[in-house]
């Protein structure tokens, strides 16, 4: 079953996007760690300086278990895709 967790919205819009990567032999991946507490799994990314705060640590403590570094990467440009309406349809 899907538990859906719908907080309000706090930004007008996301123009910008923090992700947190490892580095390895054959390249990049991205960091996810345990930040909703057990059993859970979420990308390290972040759309504001204050959420990016609260992943800091997750990232330091992947890089010292892994033994790889942690780059901390930003994404600047938006594109948007595609949007799915909640009656179904999507639009591109």
């Amino acid at each position: 079953m899907t538990e859906l967790h719908s907080p309000p919205n706090e930004l007008l819009r996301v123009d910008e996007v923090y992700l947190f990567v490892s580095v390895g032999e054959t390249g990049e991946g991205v960091c996810a760690a345990p930040v909703l507490g057990p059993g859970t799994v979420v990308p390290l990314i972040a759309a504001d300086e204050a959420k990016l705060k609260t992943l800091l640590p997750w990232a330091r403590q992947i890089a010292r278990m892994s033994g790889k570094p942690v780059r901390l990467v930003k994404f600047t440009s938006r594109t948007e895709l595609m949007e799915i309406s909640p009656d179904g349809p999507s639009t591109h």
